[in-house]
Order: structure tokens, then sequence, then C-alpha cells
């Protein structure tokens, strides 16, 4: 019996590039979805270019590019460009194209505010196909290692440690010097205590050189609001992983809609969950086109349970389930004499203790503070002069008098916690909704750090693997022909997606810079979405002929 045989490798065959890539082949919806978009509304750059020099590649070309290469575990710059020469599906996709592995490179950096676009758009693309439920969302964050070695991170601790072991090592240097010193006075042939002295002055000549630089490093530690800085990529932190591991990397948060388990909000940020339950619950509402008096749900583990968080949440017309940690016991204290057993009058604004002795306050507002000493939030305490003659002291507290502290959000808490407690069973439904995507892309398609640098740019990297996840499950949902028929008769609204990112920058702007410099600052800003803020300026004639002497975008 024969084995299959092959072609022959000097056989001539005629065929295009299309007869080569299947009908139903996924290369076809990336090229049908590039295709229609109008990439200058989305800010992508070299839409246009000047008559003189080389003609440049099109950012649809590389767009392509980078979709096919991550939705296929290849990232790298120069293993897409090797791709292009060898791969019969880029062939297609691309035209037989092969763009520099530096042209590839350059694009994904100088690109990473309309890959953010895009993501977007790709959200309102998936809400116009019915599939966002709208209702609810999981709020969870997963650590991607970022560019940058533990070793090249440093906080106060780390640069202590290395001075004072260069303190120690000069002081053993000198007085080695010492010793040798007095044996050239003692010995007649002190050659080889030459070589000695040669040896220790370049020890010391380096010792030099490593003390400039942890001063260095100091000054730099000293001049940031943050307790560690890192030096290869400036903008990542040292973030714990789990429990006492720790990793320098970059915390991506993700929304993500209950209905088919896809993204609609993505962002890379360099500190833990504590603070940033809201700023993705309010994006996510914002791309999935709620306005504020409309219902949504949040879902999110006890990371995120920030009595502030919990409160703009609230405000915005949003329930938070949000995992609450519970009270730990005390050893003096008994079970019934926790402070969640301290029943809260809020009309008379007191407690009745379970002894029932009524615990009044002051009405005095005092600080919390936080680990970079900023006040973390308010709270006012509440005490009672029963505790004097109560026979249940002991029991309750060894001061003189029991003390209870309520925050300033104690309501929004409680609200969040009731929530829980009441609905057990909808709180569960997170993990499932939340791990879906971080488990597809970090196991899956071994997504587990991030190739660029700097904030800005890991956040345009973080949304384009996210576009990708959402690409690809599209189409695992609805399949390839139903998609590709969406795709064809979808309009992209550009404006959703131009004026919410002109809002939230003008927003961030606004909040950093005090009221009267605001206008000076911005004069290409909208008018219209400064008086929509709720701590609006008080804006004279003169800020408005400022304002509108030149010309500016109205969002």
């Amino acid at each position: 019996m024969q084995f299959i045989q092959g072609n022959k490798r000097n056989q001539t065959y005629f065929a295009t590039l299309d007869d080569q890539v299947s009908a139903d082949n996924p290369v076809r919806l990336i090229d049908a979805f590039i295709d229609k978009l109008e990439l200058q509304k989305l800010g992508f750059t070299g839409t246009m270019h000047k008559s003189e020099g080389r003609p440049p590649y099109a950012p649809s070309v590389l767009l392509k590019l980078y979709l096919y290469g991550y939705l296929n575990k290849i990232r790298s710059s120069r293993k897409l460009e090797k791709e292009c020469s060898r791969n019969i599906e880029l062939g297609w996709l691309l035209q037989s194209l092969q763009p520099n592995y530096h042209t590839i490179a350059d694009f994904r950096k100088v690109h990473a505010k309309p890959l953010q676009s895009m993501f977007r758009l790709y959200v309102h693309f998936l809400g116009d196909a019915d599939l966002l439920g709208k209702t609810t969302i999981g709020i969870d964050g997963s650590k991607f290692k970022a560019v940058n070695s533990k070793k090249n991170n440093y906080n106060q601790k780390k640069i202590d440690k290395h001075r004072q072991f260069i303190e120690d090592k000069t002081q053993k240097y000198l007085a080695e010097l010492d010793e040798i010193d007095k044996e050239e006075m003692a010995s007649a042939d002190a050659d080889h205590l030459v070589l000695k002295k040669e040896k220790i002055a370049e020890g010391l000549a380096k010792l030099k050189e490593r003390s400039i630089k942890y001063d260095s490093l100091q000054q730099q530690l000293n001049n940031t609001e943050d307790k560690q800085i890192s030096t290869t990529d400036q903008d990542s932190r040292s973030i714990i992983i789990v429990k006492s591991i720790v990793e320098v990397a970059y915390n991506t948060q993700n929304a993500v809609d209950d209905k088919h388990n896809l993204i609609v909000h993505t962002q890379a940020t360099n500190t833990n969950d504590g603070k940033a339950l809201y700023k993705a619950a309010i994006q996510a509402k914002d791309n999935l086109q709620l306005k504020k008096e409309e219902p949504l749900m949040v879902l999110a583990d006890k990371g995120y349970h920030t009595g502030a968080e919990l409160k703009q949440c609230h405000d915005d017309n949003m329930t938070t389930y949000v995992a609450y940690k519970e009270q730990p016991s005390v050893k003096h204290i008994a079970d019934e004499f926790l402070a969640e057993s301290f029943l809260y009058d809020k009309q008379a604004d007191t407690y009745t203790c379970p002894a029932g002795a009524v615990l009044t306050s002051l009405g005095t507002w005092h600080n919390k503070k936080g680990e970079a000493n900023e006040t973390s939030y308010r709270f006012k305490t509440y005490r009672t002069d029963a505790c004097k003659t109560c026979t249940l002291k002991q029991q309750c507290t060894k001061l003189p008098k029991r003390i209870i502290q309520r925050s300033e959000y104690q309501d929004a808490v409680n609200t969040n916690d009731n929530n829980i407690k009441q609905n057990p069973h909808y709180y569960k439904r997170r993990q499932a909704i939340c791990e879906h995507p971080f488990g597809s892309i970090k196991r899956h398609w071994g997504y587990t750090h991030t190739l660029l640098k700097g904030l800005q740019k890991v956040n345009g990297e973080m949304n384009l693997i996210m576009f990708c996840y959402n690409f690809m499950r599209t189409k695992n949902i609805l399949g390839f022909n139903k998609m590709l028929q969406q795709i064809k008769s979808w309009s992209p609204d550009y404006t959703k997606v131009i004026c919410a990112i002109k809002n939230a920058l003008i927003k961030t702007i606004y909040s950093q810079n005090n009221q009267l410099n605001f206008l000076r600052l911005c004069p290409l800003l909208s008018f219209k979405t400064i008086l929509n803020s709720p701590n609006k300026p008080s804006i004279n004639l003169q800020h408005l002929i400022l304002f509108t002497t030149g010309s500016f975008l109205t969002v």
C-alpha cells in the first residue's frame, strides 16, 4: 500500500488569493469590520498623506494585521512581520503587503486613544446587534505584568536597605585600608599591599557610583506622591497579586455585561481595586448608552467595598451588590456587643446599645487619614455616660466609655450590605460573569503581560485585547453568516464615541484645575459640558468672551 502522495513542488498552479481563503474564514469578518469604519473619525493618523516621499501604509492595513495577530496569539511586531511573508490568510487580508516590524510596532504605540475609541464603538455595535442585556454588569480587575522587573521597582524600605549595605561595605573597606597602612609600616616588602589598595580603591569607586544612583532614586521618590517608583516603566507599580505575592504590574478593570459575558468597559490602572468601582461602573453605563435615570445592577467582590464608591454609584441610580467583609470578633467584646448589634436611629442621630442605653454624638466630623495622609472619609463618634454604671461593661469595652464610629457613607454601605443579604444568589453570578473574559484571555490566549510601557499605551493595548475577545465571542454567538450580515447592515454612530471621549477629558481637566483657570487652560473645550457640571464655576461676561474668542468644539 502506498502512502498518500503530495503535489509536485515544481508544479505551477493558477489561483487567486481569494481562492485560497475559505468563504467562512474568520479573517473575512476582520476585513469587513475594518472596511466598515471611517478610521479618521476615530483618530487614526495617516489617513491622508503628502504628495512627496514614499507612500505610507494605510491605517486599515496595520489595524487588520494587529486584529489578526491578537486573535491568533501573535503580539510581537517581529513575529507579525514574519507572518506577513508566510501566512496565506494574512496574504489575503493585507493583499500581500509586508510592513516592516518597526512600522508595525510604531502603529500600536501612537494609536492608544484611537484603539480605545474603536473598542467603545464596538460596544455600540454589540448593543445594536441585541447582544447586551444592559441590566446587570459585573466588575473585576486582573493584573497584567508590566515591562518592569521587581528589581527595578523601589520604595523607601528598599532604598534604605541598599544605602545601608553601601555604608557597611564602605566602612569595611576603610577598615581594611587601616590594616594595610599598619602592615606597610611593619613590612619592608609592600608590593602586594599596593595591589590590595588598588582593588579597594576600585571597590570604593563603584560604591560611590551606586551611592549617587540611590541618591537620585531617593530624590525621585521624594518628588512623587506615591510610595514607590519604577525605573523601566515609570507608570507601573508594585501590586499585590494574591495574598503575599507581589508583582510590578497594571491592574486592568473590566465591566462585563451578564447576557453573553461581553466586555462593555476596560481600563488599565496602576492601583488596587479600592477606588475603581464608580469610575468603571459609570463608564460602562455610558458605553451601554443608558441615561442617568435608567437603573443598572453592579456586581463586584469585596475588594471594591468602599463607602465613597458605593454612594457615588447609588447617586447615579446604580444598585450595588458588592461583597462585604464580615466583622471580625474581638477577644474582650462579646458577640452580642459588636458594633453591628447597636441600632441606629437616623431621625434622632443616635445609637441604642444591646443594654438599652442611648449613645449620642456632639456632631463633630473627624477625618480618617489614608496611607498617604490624605482624608479617606469623615466620621462621627457616639458615646454615653451610662457605661460608668453598666453591669455589662466588661463584655462591651475596656475603655471608660464604649465609642461607636459612623462613617459619612454608612447609609450607602448599609444599603449595599442589605442587598447582598437579601439576594445572596444574585451576587453568586458575579464570578461566572467576570471571570469568563479573564480566563479566556490569560489562560487560553496566554496574555498575562503587556508589551508596552506607560499607562496610556498599556491602556491602548488592553482595549485592543478586550476588543479581540468581544470580536471572537460575537462570532461564536452569532455564527459567521449572521455576524457578517450584522456588520454590513450596521451604521456606526461616531458622534457618541467622540463626544464620550471629549466629555471625559473635559471633566478630568476641570476637576484637576481651579474654576477660574479652567477656561483659560482649555479654550477649545465645550461650553455646554462645563455648564452641565455639578460644580460649575460662576462665569462672568469676561470669561465668556475669553472662551468664545477661539474656535471650539460643541459636544
